[in-house]
């Protein structure tokens, strides 16, 4: 299944998410959603959050998640906030949450503003000229 939104906080998918100082052994990152994407989402059995009135959700996974900025390049850092994505992910049944969503793969649709600070961004402005 496919979805789009755009990542709230830093995302580093090069390393586990930790949780009160520990590891929780799941790489992650949350997405803000438009209102028909939670809609169906809620559909799905996909419970919904919040964050400053916009709705949310985290997508985790246990397996390292390829990010794509092309058909075929990787990225291999962090994704800024503020970045548009397209994941792909699966569900699986939880006894109390629901269905949950785990993604399998990202594609950057649009690289957020916190490339702006990025020292790296350097060299993509040179190529744009």
């Amino acid at each position: 299944m496919l979805v789009e939104g755009e990542t709230i906080f830093k995302t580093f998918l090069t390393e586990h998410d930790t949780y009160q100082g520990q590891s929780t052994g799941k790489y992650s990152l949350q997405i803000k959603l438009d209102g028909a994407t939670a809609s169906r989402l809620t559909k799905e059995g996909v419970v919904i959050k919040e964050y400053e009135g916009e709705p949310i959700r985290k997508f985790t996974s246990r397996y390292d998640v390829p990010v794509y900025i092309s058909k075929t390049e990787k990225w291999e850092e962090e994704l800024p906030s503020g970045t548009k994505v397209k994941l792909n992910y699966i569900t699986k049944k939880h006894p109390t949450a629901g269905e949950v969503p785990y993604v399998q793969s990202i594609l950057v649709l649009e690289m957020g503003e916190g490339m702006a600070n990025d020292p790296k961004a350097a060299l993509f402005a040179d190529e744009e000229q």
